[in-house]
C-alpha cells in the first residue's frame, strides 16, 4: 500500500469515527447532563481513541517515508497476520456475550500471542493475565465502566 493510499484510509477512518461520534449523542436523546455513568461512555472514549490512533497514522503516512522492506518476500507475511488478527479481534467482539469477559478476552490474546510469535512464557502469562482479568478490574474496580460479564451466567 502506497503512503498516499494509507492516508486517505486513515483520515477515512478518522471521519468515520467522528460521524459515529456524532450519531452516539444526537441519537437516543442526546447528553444527558445530570448523569454521571452512561452507557455511551466506553463507547465513546474508544472513539476518541480510534480517532487520535487514525489522525496520528494518517500524519506519519503524510510525512514519515517509507522504509523499504528488507526482505521483499515478508510484506506478504505480515498483511496475513494482521488479517488473521482482525479476524481473531472480530470473533472475540462476537463471542463476548456469550461466553463471558474473562475466556473471550484471554482466549483471544493467546491467539494473537501466537500470531505475534512470542516465544517467552513468562511473558505470554504476563499479557494474558494483564490483558484479560487485569484490564477488566481496572475498568469495573478503579474508573467504573461496566464491561460485560468477566464469567458469563452472573458469576461476577
Amino acid at each position: 500500500m502506497s503512503r498516499q493510499a494509507e492516508a486517505v484510509l486513515c483520515f477515512g477512518l478518522v471521519g468515520l469515527a467522528a460521524l459515529l461520534m456524532w450519531f452516539s449523542f444526537v441519537s437516543g436523546g442526546g447528553i444527558n447532563t445530570a448523569s454521571t455513568d452512561s452507557p455511551m461512555r466506553l463507547p465513546r472514549i474508544l472513539l476518541a481513541l480510534w480517532i487520535v490512533l487514525a489522525a496520528g497514522c494518517g500524519i506519519r503516512a503524510i510525512f514519515i517515508p517509507a522504509r523499504s522492506p528488507d526482505n521483499p518476500g515478508e510484506a506478504p507475511k505480515h498483511l496475513g497476520r494482521a488479517a488473521l488478527m482482525v479476524v481473531v479481534l472480530f470473533l472475540v467482539a462476537l463471542s463476548l456475550p456469550y461466553l463471558g469477559y474473562l475466556f473471550s478476552v484471554t482466549a483471544g490474546m493467546a491467539l494473537i500471542l501466537v500470531l505475534l510469535r512470542e516465544t517467552s512464557p513468562l511473558r505470554f502469562a504476563g499479557a494474558l493475565l494483564l490483558l484479560g482479568p487485569g484490564f477488566w478490574a481496572l475498568f469495573h474496580h478503579i474508573l467504573g465502566l461496566r464491561l460485560p460479564l468477566m464469567v458469563s451466567g452472573g458469576m461476577f
